[in-house]
């Protein structure tokens, strides 16, 4: 298709797609003609307009995105980040604590799924002992698991899961307008912006997005490169005597197996792209599974190649959309992945059948279990 269809109109949902390298590149990088307010086109009877759409960071264009997104960057610049190096690492260590003994283990479960959401949490500044409650909803959000649930059903699981984080995050921005604290939610809460503080629903639905965003895509990188690495024996050996090749083997997995396979946008004009024409007010899915595998930009991209140079994937986004958690998920993978081949010898799979997140845009492992033994 890359090479033969690479713009075209998928004629069962109405929706086209985009598949080289170049043209979503070209397309992410093009806000004004490919519009992130997917909003704009929805049925009034959904109810999802304008006020909807308030804080929904990845659901915004410029300019209003431009002022969010340049305020809420400061929860991850490298100084920030990096003051939260000893909390992932404890919270690495304490996983793994309560595996000891056990002589199999589910990556995705035990370790890569409660992580991230542990992390996001300590940053955000929700209660520790709040995380399995943020986990459930994190489930109910991808509630295309659910095998029994279709259509309308299916909407209505997700929506309800949705309610129920958005009420708990907005007592906790009132919690923290009326007593802030030295944490990010605080920090939103009270911080101006024009002149102006930011809305009730700008705060809740911004944290909304970084404990889901920040959850599930870290959660399925970490499971997708443990994965890689055992299928990948010899790779494996030559991370356990160089931790220095950590870094290209997560920027490698990231392109290989992206969390996210594509990213949806709504054409606000006629365009053309790959000498195809796409009419205004079209539904665009750009393609970063494919992108990240065009033969055009990567060698050998079936490859799994943790020395892969360049290597300029979209797996974090592209353009004003780039993942600003991408430095964070960075450092937890390093250090989850360090931490797990310095305590066991040997990761093998198990006969135990994989299980993927059944998610249309999102890829990765739910269910991951190796057998193991201590270092």
């Amino acid at each position: 298709m890359r090479d033969e269809n690479p713009v075209f109109l998928d004629p069962a949902t109405g929706v086209w797609s985009i598949l080289r390298y170049a043209h979503v590149a070209a397309a992410s990088a093009d806000p004004v003609t490919f519009s992130s307010e997917l909003w704009r086109a929805y049925p009034a009877e959904w109810g999802k307009g304008s006020e909807w759409g308030q804080g929904r960071l990845t659901e915004m264009d410029p300019p209003r995105h431009r002022v969010l997104r340049s305020l809420i960057s400061k929860a991850f610049t490298t100084r920030t980040v990096t003051k939260l190096a000893p909390e992932i690492e404890a919270t690495t260590n304490e996983l793994l604590d309560a595996l000891d003994g056990q002589d199999e283990i589910d990556v995705a479960r035990d370790l890569a799924d409660p992580l991230p959401v542990m992390v996001i949490a300590e940053l955000i500044g929700l209660p520790r002992e709040d995380r399995d409650l943020l986990r459930g909803w994190a489930a109910g959000l991808l509630a295309f698991e659910s095998g029994d649930l279709q259509g309308e059903s299916l909407v209505k699981a997700i929506d309800a899961a949705s309610a129920e984080l958005l009420e708990y995050l907005r007592k906790h921005y009132r919690r923290r307008r009326s007593a802030p604290q030295d944490d990010l939610f605080s920090r939103l809460a009270t911080t101006e912006v024009d002149g102006e503080t930011l809305t009730e629903d700008e705060v809740v639905n911004l944290g909304k997005l970084l404990l889901i965003g920040g959850h599930v895509t870290t959660a399925c990188v970490l499971a997708s490169l443990v994965f890689s690495l055992v299928e990948n024996p010899d790779a494996m050996t030559e991370i356990r005597h160089d931790e220095s090749l950590i870094p290209g083997a997560v920027e490698e997995v990231v392109r290989h197996r992206p969390a996210v396979v594509n990213s949806l946008r709504l054409t606000t004009r006629e365009t053309e792209i790959g000498g195809t024409v796409i009419p205004a007010k079209q539904f665009v899915s750009l393609s970063t599974l494919s992108a990240n595998h065009d033969e055009r930009q990567f060698p050998d991209p079936e490859r799994f190649d943790i020395h892969r140079q360049p290597n300029q994937h979209i797996g974090f986004g592209h353009g004003v959309h780039y993942c600003l958690g991408a430095p964070l998920a960075r450092m937890e993978i390093r250090i989850a992945l360090t931490a797990l081949l310095n305590r066991y010898g040997s990761l093998e799979r198990t006969d135990t059948p994989l299980r993927y997140y059944n998610n249309p845009s999102l890829a990765g492992l739910k269910e991951f279990r190796l057998a193991v033994s201590r270092a």
